[in-house]
């Protein structure tokens, strides 16, 4: 029997884009199933959504848990054995994109495939963030990750942290989608008001990354990330603690 796949694509915000996303996964011959968890999406994510015709679940958070969070309720919903993540922000996405992400897991040659591509990078973290992939795009086995649901909701941001210590002894495969147009859409110009979202989904990233190192290290590298941030984006390190929450 074939095994097919469910695609979880997690949207906050993302009217812009999510069509086209949709649409691309609907066209990948290995997905049977899309599942869209608007995470207290805002705009008009959910609506957009609701106009595509094909197999297609709708889970509408009221409000916003984060990344983490959102992603396990479409796990819930999922019918299948293999999982796809989605983010919601690409564009000029293409079926074989994603089937590169999909075959080495279908055909069991591993037992995670992360897709990341250029546009995702973050110059400025690569200090920080040295090594591992942290894209969200990934192809998995739904039972490696259904003992860790609970623990997996409480990740928020940093869910592509925990997966990479999830699956750090088991097989995993990078496969990058590679294009010569644009494939994601930067969030300046996707959302209003997006640079406290950000800090803060970068924060969680950074935090979870350095949970296990010493109390010295954490106090080092949350130093220098306010003020990396702070550099970056043209704002004051108050302006960073105030996004925060942090007094």
């Amino acid at each position: 029997m074939i095994k097919k796949v469910s695609c979880i694509i997690p949207a906050f915000n993302e009217e812009k884009t999510i069509a086209g996303v949709i649409k691309t996964c609907l066209e990948t011959p290995e997905i049977d199933e899309v599942i869209v968890v608007s995470d207290g999406s805002e705009d008009k994510t959910v609506a957009e959504v609701k106009k595509i015709k094909g197999k297609i679940k709708i889970i509408d958070l009221k409000q916003n848990h984060g990344k983490g969070y959102a992603v396990v309720q479409g796990i819930k919903e999922a019918k299948n054995e293999l999982l796809l993540f989605m983010d919601a922000d690409f564009v000029n996405l293409q079926p074989y994109h994603l089937s590169s992400i999909i075959n080495p897991v279908l055909s069991d040659q591993v037992d995670m495939a992360i897709g990341p591509n250029f546009a995702l990078e973050k110059p400025f973290l690569q200090r920080t963030l040295l090594t591992t992939p942290f894209c969200g795009q990934r192809c998995l086995k739904k039972k490696d990750v259904l003992p860790v649901l609970k623990k997996m909701e409480k990740s928020k941001y940093g869910l592509e942290v925990f997966l990479n210590n999830l699956f750090k002894k088991k097989r995993v495969i990078v496969t990058p989608i590679i294009s010569n147009k644009e494939l994601h859409l930067l969030k300046h110009k996707k959302q209003n008001n997006w640079l406290p979202k950000y800090i803060q989904e970068v924060w969680e990233i950074v935090q979870l990354t350095a949970k296990n190192k010493s109390k010295e290290y954490r106090k080092k590298i949350k130093k220098e990330l306010s003020r990396e941030l702070s550099s970056y984006f043209q704002v004051s390190i108050k302006k960073i603690k105030e996004y925060l929450n942090e007094d």
